[in-house]
């Protein structure tokens, strides 16, 4: 009688056949899938740049900080604008000045000229009017460039971002003294995004001719990034034996900001693997299960180990599975039928054990 109740004690965690059947199941069976190597990643922002002093002058109004987020076009820092102004005065007074001396040039030039045709002035002298002429238009271009530079000088004491992003660093105090060339702020766009990845050398020429990858962002490569460029640098690091990958990604990631690690997949070959829809698995935290019917037509609860996701709602199956096997598409139900047999069980069970005594 004892042996009886272990017999029906063992059969708790199975579903009779009867049960089984009217559940909806599908085979196990192979899918060709392009097989991936991973390797480390760090995300980095396609424009990011230090933005320097183009003039001269003392720091007036610093108007962002670190950490602040900027437009294109906003104006970052101001500079004393006293001697650039004096500049773009005497240059417009320049200007002016060029401007007289050409028209009484050319007022000589035409006077001269007429006065030649009559024979009344000798071919010297119309050569000296249109020499003075011609230096006076230069003379004038030259005014213009002048005015034209003194007003950009004027327009470099306001500092603006050239394009939108965060400040990540800022390299000056007001009241400092700026000169060409001195740092003021640092900052980068997030507007596009890239991974940089160290490729081992014997894996360029595959990816160089499959030319696939993609950027993971989790542990189980399911949240990934399209890829919209790849660039292989024509040169390897002699101290690591290693080429630089540059995998420019393709849309936006969610939280994904420049200095956060992340893994490139890079296709190095096709394989078939064993593949189960994704809706036939039941997790539980890190741990990930599917109801498959036995031989014998019973159903139990098989641990898997999943990989990487395929195309059509299919996953790659890694171990706990074989090419053949039936599984439930419907965790769920085969959970519900699964307890009832175990509750059905329990009760065969108990009355056993009571007819034994």
């Amino acid at each position: 009688m004892k042996r009886m109740v272990l017999a029906a004690l063992a059969a708790l965690m199975t579903v009779a056949p009867a049960a089984a059947a009217t559940l909806e199941t599908t085979k196990v069976t192979r899918h060709e899938m392009t097989r991936e190597r991973l390797f480390e990643g760090v995300v980095e922002a396609v424009r990011q740049s230090t933005i320097s002093a183009q003039t001269s002058g003392r720091i007036k109004a610093i108007h962002f900080d670190v950490n602040d987020r900027v437009k294109a076009g906003d104006l970052l820092v101001e500079l004393d604008d006293t001697q650039q102004r004096a500049g773009l005065e005497q240059a417009r007074a320049a200007v002016k000045a060029a401007q007289a001396r050409l028209t009484a040039a050319q007022q000589d030039f035409a006077r001269v000229s007429k006065l030649y045709r009559q024979r009344t002035v000798p071919k010297a002298r119309l050569d000296q009017s249109r020499a003075e002429y011609d230096a006076a238009r230069a003379a004038l271009a030259q005014a213009k460039a002048a005015l034209k530079q003194a007003e950009e000088q004027l327009q470099y004491t306001k500092v603006r971002a050239p394009y939108s992003g965060i400040v990540t660093a800022r390299h000056v105090q007001i009241g400092e003294l700026a000169a060409p060339g001195k740092p003021l702020m640092t900052g980068f766009s997030l507007d596009e995004l890239r991974a940089h990845v160290e490729l081992p050398q014997h894996y360029v020429p595959i990816v160089r001719e499959k030319r696939q990858a993609s950027v993971v962002l989790d542990l189980d490569g399911h949240k990934r990034l399209k890829v919209s460029r790849l660039v292989i640098f024509p040169y390897s690091n002699p101290q690591t034996n290693t080429v630089t990958v540059r995998l420019y990604l393709a849309e936006k990631g969610v939280n994904l900001f420049p200095g956060m690690l992340v893994k490139g997949a890079f296709a190095v070959e096709k394989a078939a693997v064993l593949a189960i829809p994704e809706r036939a698995i039941a997790r539980r935290g890190e741990l990930a299960g599917v109801y498959r019917l036995g031989k014998d037509g019973r159903m139990q609860l098989q641990q898997v180990r999943t990989g990487r996701p395929l195309d059509k709602g299919m996953v790659e199956v890694l171990s706990g599975l074989e090419d053949g096997d039936v599984i439930a598409l419907d965790p769920l139900q085969a959970a519900i039928a699964l307890k009832e047999r175990e509750k059905a069980r329990a009760e065969e069970a108990a009355s056993l054990e009571k007819g034994g005594e």
